[in-house]
């Protein structure tokens, strides 16, 4: 059976130039997970364009371009992002963890008990199954904290930035799939929510920088304990400390431990 796709997923039409059968349809991120999701479960193009309502050649194009078609998305640096979590977890000895992308099989639910897990896939094993952005204003409204939260998206997870930090103690786990989008020079989303506007600016310091913004504004500062920038994608694992308000503080940049970074 072909899972359908949500509805919301979908981006707005456009009027089209007049050299398509089809109106083209912009791709959000939900509908760009929906689909690797997909792809990675087995189905075919002609299968996923009846579940996101596309042709399958828009669907071909777009796993082309993106670099994901075959099942290769994240082979080439899985192997390292899950060396870095396993020392992470040694360094932060979590008790409790979200996994709100947790995907096919939550990596922490299979190191440590205490793992509530979610993905917006309803076939996966998982505790929820809703988009996290609304699951976590969910569990923020009922007054939930945990060790670590893993935000690990196939895109971006910007809409949870901000209650992840509130209701993270210990720290939080942050992949930046926003650097997919300087393969083709798109700097839409990033200047919308970053306020980035040029492609010297766009680099994963800057995402990061962004990132510590929204800590500062809760009173929190976000320390890099393991940085990792594979080009396309980006992962960043942070210890949390309270920010210390004083003029001394306000410009010291947060410390960072070089020798876990790989650039």
């Amino acid at each position: 059976m072909i899972p359908i796709m949500p509805r919301e997923f979908e981006g707005k039409v456009g009027k089209g130039c007049g050299y398509t059968a089809s109106l083209p349809r912009r791709w959000t991120e939900d509908e760009i997970s929906w689909v690797v999701k997909l792809k990675k479960l087995g189905f075919s193009n002609e299968q996923i364009a009846i579940s996101t309502g596309r042709t399958a050649i828009s669907i071909q194009i777009k796993l082309k371009r993106l670099g994901k078609s075959g099942g290769t998305y994240n082979k080439g640096h899985v192997a390292d992002k899950y060396a870095c979590n396993a020392q992470y977890l040694s360094v932060m000895q979590p008790k409790s963890v979200l996994d709100i992308y947790c995907g096919e099989r939550s990596w922490w639910s299979s190191q440590m008990g205490g793992v509530e897990t979610n993905d917006i896939n309803a076939s996966f094993n998982a505790d929820h199954h809703e988009r996290a952005e609304m699951l976590i204003h969910k569990l923020y409204y009922e007054g939930k904290t945990y060790d670590v939260i893993d935000l690990d998206p196939f895109g971006s997870a910007y809409e949870c930035f901000d209650l992840a930090v509130k209701m993270a103690t210990k720290g939080i786990v942050v992949t930046f799939g926003e650097l997919g989008h300087k393969r083709w020079k798109r700097l839409d989303y990033v200047r919308r929510y970053y306020g980035i506007d040029n492609m010297r600016d766009f680099t994963l310091d800057g995402l990061m920088q962004h990132l510590q913004t929204i800590a500062e504004r809760n009173k929190k500062q976000l320390i890099p304990i393991i940085v990792r920038n594979w080009g396309n994608i980006g992962r960043v694992w942070y210890r949390i400390e309270k920010l210390k308000i004083s003029e001394q503080w306000e410009h010291k940049k947060p410390v960072q431990l070089d020798l876990f970074r790989n650039e």
